[in-house]
């Protein structure tokens, strides 16, 4: 059961708490992706509440997430989580639970680095006579958390206390509750139908069912865990960044420890789907997102972003660098400054410089774009040569077979000289020659010279009569 109903004010945005994104995914899909690393065939139940569309949603089009068994369960009033999980426990889900004596997992869904570690042990089958399992940690700094109550030092828990009915007393015990129960159904289900909402927020209070196992003298296991930041929830946008930070050091030692060489980890971010090979090198400032691949031997220099990019082997990508969905294929060199915006493939061996944009274009081996220019809609060929300042002009307002944007054809080995422009849609043949500064907007023929500019005219003694104008 994740409950991943609440409305998360402290977010200060309407956007329901569980869908904040930190490594480029949402938090509850850490959890889930956790929960199916180690229970692939359980049946999942999710408490919806606010936000219940974009939540169900997002659930139900996350690829990774097809295979499991998901019920959704609404919580229309926000009354706690105890009332959240009785809403779970009185739904068919729940009764199917308590009829088949299956125990129940109670996981939140803003715990975005639970461990399947924890999971695995969490979920290690109850003893008997066990009502139910229960997950703590010692804190340093435990505001913020309910307090775990025992019978002395190390005597039984009887009960859990939260922050905001917690006295000054109460407030300096450091064991804490983490959200996260494993419960025995039939117990949890009657349970939940005797807690009382007296309390300081007025609300139905699942850290209670631990009191009402003590008092029914019900065992309750505990599961002590060390290390604090597992349990990192997230209620507001400082403790969203802190987590972030957190998984962030997590993917770049899980990738320097396979061969990935960080020139600065401190400053390079890497979102949790990014693959990277062994033989890279990642320079400072870089940002890698989504589906990003990068293989054997690129070097990834300062400051470049990309997004949903397939990086060949031994590219060579320069300072500044921004690309998303598009493919940059092996011993390419990008850079620096260059942008791929999305359907653009850089061939083997290619050249693309500084302050070059590319767009939905395809450039075939070895042909170089050095400096200075705009490809857009455009298929390059192989070999090619591509002076500063060339442009293709695909945009007239006009609709050519159902497309808004025209396209540019260049056939292998072609020389486009310098301050060129093309105006699609327009083909340039196999081994064509364009002169610099020329305007082509019509097809050049394969080996054909193509001259499209006005003849220099100079006029003497033209530039006194200017200088003289200005002066009157």
């Amino acid at each position: 059961m994740i409950l991943a109903a609440g409305e998360g004010k402290r977010m200060r945005s309407p956007l329901p708490k569980v869908l904040h994104e930190m490594g480029g995914k949402p938090l509850l899909y850490h959890v889930l992706f956790q929960v199916q690393s180690v229970l692939p065939h359980s049946s999942l139940a999710i408490v919806v509440g606010h936000g219940r569309e974009q939540v169900e949603e997002y659930v139900l089009r996350e690829p990774l997430f097809k295979t499991l068994k998901v019920n959704f369960i609404l919580q229309s009033e926000q009354r706690g989580t105890g009332h959240a999980a009785r809403c779970a426990m009185d739904s068919e889900w729940g009764k199917q639970q308590v009829q088949m004596k299956n125990p129940v997992l109670v996981l939140p869904g803003d715990l975005p680095l639970i461990s399947s570690l924890l999971i695995q042990e969490m979920t290690f089958p109850l003893k008997r006579g066990e009502a139910l399992r229960l997950l703590t940690c010692e804190l340093s700094e435990p505001a913020g958390y309910g307090r775990v109550m025992k019978r002395g030092k190390n005597g039984p828990v009887l009960r859990i206390i939260e922050e905001r009915d917690a006295n000054e007393k109460e407030k300096r015990i450091h064991e804490v509750a983490a959200s996260i129960y494993f419960f025995q159904a039939e117990f949890l289900k009657s349970a939940l139908h005797r807690l009382s909402n007296h309390n300081a927020q007025g609300e139905y209070y699942l850290t209670d069912v631990i009191a009402d196992a003590a008092k029914a003298k019900r065992k309750i296991s505990v599961l002590l865990w060390e290390k604090e930041e597992d349990l990192r929830g997230v209620n507001d946008l400082w403790e969203l960044m802190q987590a972030d930070q957190i998984m962030n050091d997590r993917l770049i030692r899980f990738w320097a420890l396979r061969g990935v060489r960080f020139l600065d980890g401190r400053t390079a971010r890497i979102e949790v789907e990014v693959q990277l090979s062994a033989e890279v090198v990642v320079d400072s400032g870089v940002i890698l997102k989504g589906l990003t691949r990068v293989a054997r031997g690129a070097i990834l220099g300062p400051r470049i972003v990309l997004t949903h990019v397939e990086v060949g082997e031994r590219a060579h990508l320069k300072v500044g660098t921004v690309a998303e969905h598009s493919q940059i294929k092996a011993d390419a060199q990008v850079g620096p400054y260059a942008h791929l915006r999305p359907g653009s493939v850089v061939g083997v061996r290619c050249k693309i410089g500084n302050f070059v944009e590319l767009k939905k274009t395809n450039v075939g081996e070895n042909t170089s774009i050095a400096h200075l220019s705009y490809l857009g809609d455009a298929e390059v060929g192989r070999n090619v040569n591509i002076g500063c300042g060339f442009v293709t002009c695909n945009f007239d307002g006009r609709i050519i077979q159902g497309q808004r944007k025209h396209r540019t054809v260049i056939g292998d080995d072609v020389f486009l000289g310098s301050d060129c422009q093309t105006v699609a849609p327009v083909t340039i043949g196999k081994g064509a020659y364009v002169a610099s500064g020329s305007t082509i907007t019509e097809d050049v023929p394969s080996g054909a010279l193509a001259i499209a500019r006005s003849r220099q005219i100079n006029k003497s003694n033209y530039a006194q009569r200017i200088k003289k104008i200005k002066e009157e």
